[in-house]
């Protein structure tokens, strides 16, 4: 009897402590339709990860986390809006979440092949490939971005280099805390000419708002 209370109660414990985790990760997200009430982000400078010209009529910044799920599915969205429109500049900003466990690391190998010259196809390999490097564990996962680099014909005594580079950690952190102080709690964050957007739900309402923003 006594094992079986014992059993019951650790199961409870279990449940509520799962139910209060679900609550939590809940209020951290906007309610559907809702926009949050975001400051503008910080000016587009030089050191930005930024496709399209400056003088854009419009620009879409994205502060996104490579282990999001939610940011895998938009990316390839993000690509296309950008292939059919000429009045587009898309900006990427990091925002790893602590949940995790290999935002930090998949953002890092991005900067070190930003290093070569190749943030934007390196962005494209560490999203495609998300579910081979999800759960690996960290030497595992630098594995797996190793050999995107080299598919991508860069140095590796360089990327590896740099993947491990204070000033690519700091960069990181930069603007996470950049994201942090706008009051960005989830990924993707998008905004469009400075003004925060419920995340669309697919690509032709999504250009609908670019779209609006061009005129």
């Amino acid at each position: 009897m006594n094992t079986k209370r014992i059993a019951f109660w650790a199961v409870f414990v279990i449940v509520l402590g799962l139910i209060i985790w679900g609550l939590v990760v809940a209020m951290n997200k906007p309610a559907p339709g809702a926009t949050p009430n975001l400051g503008a982000p910080a000016p587009v400078t030089a050191a930005d990860h930024s496709e399209g010209s400056a003088s854009s009529t419009v620009t879409l910044i994205e502060y996104g986390d490579f282990q999001c799920p939610a940011c895998a599915q938009y990316a390839p969205v993000v690509e296309q809006l950008y292939a059919s429109s000429t009045s587009l500049r898309v900006v990427f900003r990091h925002f790893p979440l602590s949940q995790h466990a290999n935002a930090m690391i998949s953002a890092e190998a991005s900067e070190a092949a930003s290093a070569q010259g190749k943030f934007w196809e390196m962005y494209k390999l560490i999203y495609a490939g998300q579910q081979d490097w999800e759960n690996q564990a960290d030497a595992d996962a630098r594995v797996t971005f190793d050999g995107y680099a080299m598919s991508l014909g860069l140095d590796k005594a360089k990327f590896d280099a740099d993947i491990d580079s204070p000033a690519v950690k700091k960069f990181i952190l930069d603007e996470q805390a950049e994201g942090q102080a706008l009051g960005i709690s989830y990924t993707p964050t998008l905004f469009v000419n400075d003004k925060i957007i419920t995340n669309p739900e697919g690509y032709a309402p999504f250009k609908a708002i670019i779209d609006a923003a061009a005129h």
